[in-house]
């Protein structure tokens, strides 16, 4: 068991409550999400000048007593000699073999000045669970284009409007197949147009694009029937004499507005919606959802691990067009090469069916 001492300091920075004002630097780095394990002391040493006015302490809330509802100070095995600034020391033994939950630094005085320390177990090995935060893509991001150092709040700033501009050109590539959803709506007599605006509980409001869609007769519940529509396009549709014709639906056609719809054809007659039963009568359709847009710096993204290379390095690729446009070539070949890597294990394995033919003497084949 071993006795780890972190220096701390204070100095302006972000981190993932706030930007440009005073935060915890742990040995150097503006407030990190510590690793504390089990059987080990650490110590927290104050004694530098600047941390006069913040004296650090250990909560199992985030943010300590500054949360709502107000967390309070963990005490146990934890000890606070001498005073911030000066001689200030806070010590925490981790015990072995039990049980400690996550803790929280965090500064007594002032809010937003610390992050997380995780409890682990030092014989625990987790080698199937990375998922970087944000902070931390956007730190491997900046690093590939050279450009080291603390970050600063635009900085950051920069970087995650980046990466939603990435995250909308992987959308019009459509590579994104880890977001595929099934929507389904019950149809409506004599209704064409379906949408948020028409159905706005069974209507998915996060449509990328329609990859299929079917019409589902749940009359016999046991027995489900599908029917595969056909989807055309917006002239064909236009093409249609009488766009209200009642019927069982055979064809669809997708208005890729900012809030999409979808027009049927023909629309339901009654003999295939109910007003009594809507999940009798349903329309069925897989799409591509949006990515989430980044949010805090400490949330992680809405991305599969597969893609985890290709989204560091076509975020270096996007931040050297601003920051280091002489490397934005070699970082550009690098993003393309591994968005091939990922498109190629996203593929969907599916069999390949071969049909025999039969050539007869006359060369006519069947």
């Amino acid at each position: 068991m071993a006795t780890i001492t972190y220096t701390v300091t204070v100095a302006t920075g972000t981190n993932q409550y706030s930007a440009d004002v005073d935060k915890f630097y742990i040995n150097g780095t503006v407030s990190p999400v510590l690793q504390l394990k089990e059987g080990n002391t650490y110590v927290f040493d104050q004694s530098d000048a600047s941390n006069a006015g913040h004296t650090l302490a250990l909560s199992i809330i985030a943010n300590g007593t500054h949360a709502t509802p107000a967390g309070v100070a963990y005490t146990q095995g934890v000890t606070t000699t001498g005073g911030a600034g000066t001689n200030g020391k806070t010590t925490i033994i981790i015990p072995a073999n039990i049980a400690t939950p996550t803790l929280f630094y965090y500064c007594v005085a002032h809010s937003g000045m610390g992050n997380t320390a995780n409890t682990v177990s030092p014989t625990s090995t987790v080698t199937n669970l990375f998922n970087p935060q944000i902070d931390d893509i956007i730190e491997e991001a900046y690093e590939r284009t050279n450009i080291r150092g603390t970050r600063t709040g635009y900085q950051l700033r920069s970087a995650r409007r980046s990466l939603n501009i990435m995250f909308q050109e992987w959308a019009n590539r459509g590579v994104h197949l880890w977001k595929v959803k099934l929507a389904e709506v019950p149809l409506v007599l004599g209704q064409a147009e379906y949408s948020v605006a028409t159905d706005s509980v069974n209507f998915p409001n996060d449509i990328s694009s329609v990859l299929e869609a079917a019409y589902r007769n749940n009359s016999t519940p046991t027995a489900p029937a599908d029917i595969a529509l056909t989807q055309i396009s917006r002239s064909q549709y236009n093409a249609t004499p009488n766009k209200l014709t009642q019927g069982t639906p055979s064809q669809y056609y997708v208005d890729r507005k900012i809030n999409p719809s979808i027009f049927l054809y023909a629309t339901p007659s009654s003999s295939v919606s109910s007003t009594t039963t809507p999940s009798s009568f349903q329309f069925c359709f897989y799409y591509l959802a949006k990515i989430q847009d980044v949010g805090s710096y400490n949330y992680t993204s809405d991305v599969v691990n597969r893609f985890f290379p290709c989204m560091i390095s076509g975020l270096s690729y996007y931040l050297s067009q601003k920051v280091s446009p002489e490397r934005s070539g070699e970082l550009e070949r690098r993003y393309e090469s591994e968005m091939l890597r990922a498109l190629d294990a996203d593929n969907q394995g599916t069999s390949t069916f071969i049909s025999p033919q039969t050539f007869y003497g006359d060369g006519v084949m069947s």
